[in-house]
């Protein structure tokens, strides 16, 4: 049996994500598969080595600035899409955060926790 090792809930969102390889890599966009209170997981067009650091930023609803940390790759894995007209290849990418601001953070963790809210039962 497997052990589940991850401290912290997920929660499966497509959000906004760029990404710089560090330290002089060019702005990659893409999206995010899901996020936690220590990483996200997000799409890649190009697998990345474990270790590689990376400036991101996140875009999280109902929030103006995005979120800017710096993350370490602790996995990828090849992804295979399989749309209607065709399969599509990407590769995805799990990070944990290295550096982020406390408020940025907050804003993430609370973004997890809105989105975990029962919704409420209609009157």
């Amino acid at each position: 049996m497997m052990e589940e090792r991850r401290k912290f809930v997920r929660l499966d969102t497509r959000l906004e994500v760029t990404y710089t390889v560090l330290p002089a890599g060019s702005a990659q966009r893409t999206v995010s598969k899901g996020i936690g209170g220590g990483g996200i997981c997000f799409f890649s067009d190009q697998p990345l080595a474990a270790g590689t650091c990376l400036q991101m930023a996140m875009k999280l609803p109902g929030r103006e600035q995005p979120v800017h940390f710096t993350a370490e790759v602790v996995w990828s894995a090849p992804y295979e899409v399989i749309g209607k007209t065709e399969r599509q290849r990407a590769v995805e990418v799990g990070v944990r955060f290295l550096e982020v601001a406390p408020k940025d953070l907050e804003a993430v963790m609370q973004h997890i926790t809105l989105s975990f809210k029962p919704p409420h039962p209609s009157a």
